[in-house]
Order: structure tokens, then C-alpha cells, then sequence
């Protein structure tokens, strides 16, 4: 080896461990990783989730009963209590959008909105007045227009009306009762069927037992899960209340009558952010293990800014809109939505993630 060749040799093998490093810290997760992820974000935090929804559904349903019995104030406040539980599990797990909460279109089911056509509203105003009694059965909504069986139909007839609509509407309450009964069977579909074969089929991805070729591919839809609602609360839940600089549309919030619409945005924050970190294998530990802590901590503090400036917001929204304030402090949070959204989805590219087609688009 010559002179030259001798003097060349350490920067040479300075390039190559650079490079083989630099292809390390890229290297996509392996099976095992994405396998791991999975398990703990399905026994973790999908499941724990969908128990809640059953178990606070199943207490909504059970309340009505008795309020439809015994029509009293008590009563009714106890079903609003029931109404609000059963709304915090929804809006829990809403950014789940794949697997059991598909079939039979059940998570348009449990929540139709946005409504932009007053589809509820015409719906249910349809059944009021022809009070059919063929209408008060659980199987009949199975058959209805998701506008008139879900919780934004339940919030209507429950916080939209008195106690003497209750005494004296029979029917009123009645299907207030179908409804509940409804969301409540739904509820516990939804989570039988998740816990005896939707969470197997994840776990032996890429065997015959799976309709997913792989752990990677499995991993798609939970990702998706955590990238996409970002956009979708941004979009619907934040800015088109807020009409785009024109005169403000509170009543275009979420659950405006029940006055629930921060708190709302407040639970899908938290979901979304225990969906990233607050598993035992999570997609922050993983990113981790990719050499990826600096962007890794940057999604951390983004999630915890989000939270702590959604605390500062006053509620309920229905009526704070209309203060400059509050749209100041509203467009604040969706800037840092719009950065959050896009420091994931880089994220995703360095995983080899593919997100595909946007199932929200379009909404």
C-alpha cells in the first residue's frame, strides 16, 4: 500500500462507517418491531377503549329505560351524565376507523357528522310526528338512515327538550330508548368482535389466518389512525366553525347542544397522543430505536403544547366563538394541528409507511 493509499485509509473508513451508520439509523423496523407495536397498541389501547364505549353504553341504555319508566328530573339528569360518559368513550376511540367499527357502516352509525344537510334534524322530526310504534325497535334501526340512530340524534331529543317532553311524549322517550338501545348493541359487537377474531387476525398477520400480509401492513391502519383525525379535527372541528374568516357558524360545532365541542377535541388530543406514546412498545420508543429521538421528542412537545393551549380555551364553545379571543386561540391550535400533521407523516416516509388514499377525505 502506498503512501497515498495509506494516508486516504482513515477517511476512507471514516465514509464507510458514516454510511453504514447513516443505513442503519434508516433502516426500516423490522417484523418483530412492527409485531410488538401492534399487540401493545391493540391490548393497550384499542381494546381498553372499545370496553369503555360498551360499558358506558350499556349504562346510557339502561337509564333511558328507567327515565321512559318513571319520567322524573333526577332521572333525566342521570341520563345526560350517561349520554356525556358514553360521548367521552366515543370521541375516545373515534380515530379507530378500521376493523369491526366498519362493518355495517357502525361508526357513521354511532356518529353521523358532520350533518351538513340537517339530515337528523329532518329525520327525526319525520318519526316525531308520524310516531309510528314499528319505529320503536332495535331492529328497526338497523334498517334506518344513520341520520336517526346514532349519538348525534340521541343528543337532540335528549338536550333539546324538557322534562315535559319527556311526561308527555311517550314516544319521544321511547325512542330515545331504542336509540340508546341501539348504540349499546353496536357498542358490544363492536368489541366481541375485536376481541375474538379482529385482534387475533392482526396478531398472526402475514399467516393464513390474517387478511394481512404482513405485521407492516397491519401496522398501516393503526398508523393511519394516529396521522388522519389530525387533519379531520383541524378541518371540521376547528376551522369550519370558524367559516374561513367570514361570520363564525357555532352551531357548525361538535355536540353544540350538549356543550361538549372542546371537550370533545380535548379527548381526541389525549387518545391520539397515548395512541403515540403511552403504550408499552409505542411508535415514540420506536422512533427511538430508529435513531429518531430529536423528531421524536418534537411530536412529544407538539402533543403536549396542543393540550395545554386547548386548556386555555373557555367553553362552552356554542357561545365563546364569537370572541376574537377565542378564534385567535382556535387558529393558534390549528396551526400547531397543520405541524403535527406533518412532522407524523414524515415520519411515516422514514418507516416506509405508506398512508395511502385518506379514508376521511371528502367528509
Amino acid at each position: 500500500m502506498n503512501s497515498v493509499s495509506k494516508s486516504l485509509w482513515p477517511l476512507l473508513l471514516g465514509i464507510s462507517l458514516l454510511f453504514t451508520t447513516f443505513g442503519l439509523l434508516k433502516a426500516a423496523p423490522s417484523a418483530q418491531q412492527w409485531q410488538s407495536l401492534n399487540h401493545s397498541l391493540v391490548e393497550e389501547h384499542i381494546l381498553p377503549r372499545y370496553r369503555m364505549l360498551q360499558n358506558s353504553s350499556a349504562r346510557l341504555a339502561a337509564s333511558t329505560q328507567a327515565l321512559c319508566l318513571q319520567p322524573e328530573l333526577r332521572q333525566l339528569e342521570q341520563v345526560q351524565s350517561d349520554f356525556h360518559q358514553t360521548m367521552d368513550a366515543w370521541q375516545a376511540v373515534q380515530h379507530i376507523q378500521f376493523g369491526p367499527i366498519e362493518t355495517l357502516m357502525r361508526n357513521f352509525s354511532m356518529q353521523f357528522w358532520p350533518d351538513r344537510k340537517n339530515l337528523i334534524g329532518k329525520q327525526l322530526s319525520q318519526l316525531l310526528q308520524a310516531q309510528d310504534p314499528h319505529t320503536l325497535s332495535v331492529g328497526y334501526l338497523y334498517k334506518a338512515s344513520i341520520g336517526v340512530k346514532g349519538l348525534p340524534a340521541l343528543e337532540r331529543l335528549l338536550f333539546s327538550g324538557t322534562l315535559a317532553d319527556v311526561e308527555n311524549n311517550s314516544y319521544r322517550c321511547q325512542l330515545s330508548q331504542t336509540i340508546a338501545a341501539y348504540i349499546a348493541e353496536n357498542s358490544l359487537a363492536t368489541l366481541t368482535e375485536w376481541s375474538d377474531d379482529y385482534s387475533h387476525s392482526i396478531a398472526r398477520a402475514g399467516s393464513n389466518e390474517s387478511d394481512y400480509e404482513s405485521h407492516q401492513e397491519a401496522a398501516v391502519d393503526m398508523m393511519k389512525s394516529l396521522v388522519e383525525p389530525i387533519e379531520a379535527i383541524r378541518d371540521q372541528k376547528i376551522l369550519r366553525p370558524l367559516n374561513d374568516g367570514g361570520q363564525v357558524r357555532p352551531r357548525r360545532t361538535e355536540s353544540w347542544r350538549s356543550q361538549r365541542s372542546l371537550r370533545n377535541i380535548q379527548l381526541n388530543i389525549a387518545s391520539l397522543k397515548d395512541l403515540y406514546s403511552g403504550t408499552t412498545n409505542s411508535l415514540d420508543s420506536l422512533l427511538r430505536e430508529q435513531g429518531r429521538a430529536p423528531q421524536a421528542d418534537n411530536i412529544s412537545i407538539l402533543f403536549n403544547s396542543i393540550e395545554a393551549q386547548l386548556t386555555t380555551v373557555q367553553a362552552p364553545l356554542v357561545d365563546r366563538l364569537s370572541q376574537a379571543e377565542t378564534v385567535k386561540q382556535l387558529l393558534q391550535i390549528s396551526n400547531a394541528l397543520q405541524q403535527l400533521d406533518r412532522e407524523l407523516s414524515t415520519e411515516m416516509i422514514t418507516l416506509d409507511i405508506q398512508l395511502g388514499f385518506n379514508s376521511r377525505d371528502g367528509d
